[in-house]
């Protein structure tokens, strides 16, 4: 299996959650547990909702890419990573079953309260590289996990600008400038939005705003 060691001064604060995007549990096992694949991941979840524990997560695994957040890059020196067994949209994305969830958020209780990780910290692949990554999607409903990402309740003080928007979600600032219409689309998927574009509509800034304050 692929891995690293974390460097001293790299501590562990973010979870990023992730959809195999494969077609099969056993094509992903095998290739996140293969020394050639140049992937590698802490936990996976099937569908049937077993937790398969690949990787302590003490050693950083090679999940994340070339990723950014806040004001953090390389997010694998960071983070524990974890796959939802899930074909993704090139072979069929479907909805996360309801043993996965389950199975899901007894580990995010587990790992908050082992490596003292808060709920923003619970981050998507679509987050850290949405220029490349789409998982898990608009079909992921973290609310069933019992998780609040954002912070920001009751502080909309005046109005916002979608650049301005974007960095309060946490898109680290090159990624707003380069890839602002993925980063855009990768809010919509976090609002479950059935239809995935970058056009900044009225109803688009106003779900933004009541993501992030209400």
């Amino acid at each position: 299996m692929n891995y690293s060691f974390r460097e001293k001064n790299k501590i562990v604060k973010f979870i990023v959650i992730h959809y195999t995007g494969m077609k099969t549990l056993k094509l992903a096992y095998h290739k996140l547990s293969k020394n050639n694949s140049n992937v590698s991941i802490h936990y996976l979840i099937s569908r049937n909702g077993n937790i398969f524990n690949l990787l302590c997560p003490k050693f950083k695994a090679w999940h994340s890419g070339k990723s950014k957040w806040k004001n953090y890059v390389n997010i694998n020196n960071y983070s524990i990573g974890i796959e939802l067994e899930n074909k993704g949209h090139e072979f069929g994305y479907t909805n996360f079953s309801n043993k996965q969830y389950l199975s899901l958020k007894k580990l995010i209780f587990f790992l908050k309260y082992n490596f003292q990780i808060l709920d923003e910290n619970i981050i998507f692949h679509s987050d850290i590289a949405p220029n490349r990554k789409q998982d898990p999607g608009e079909k992921f409903f973290i609310n069933r996990i019992g998780v609040n990402r954002f912070k920001y309740k009751n502080k909309l003080k005046y109005k916002y600008s979608i650049n301005e928007l974007l960095s309060l979600y946490g898109f680290h600032k090159l990624y707003i400038k380069k890839y602002k219409k993925f980063c855009i689309q990768a809010v919509k998927r976090s609002l479950n939005y059935d239809i995935i574009t970058s056009i900044e509509s009225k109803k688009f800034y106003k779900d933004f705003c009541n993501l992030l304050f209400y």
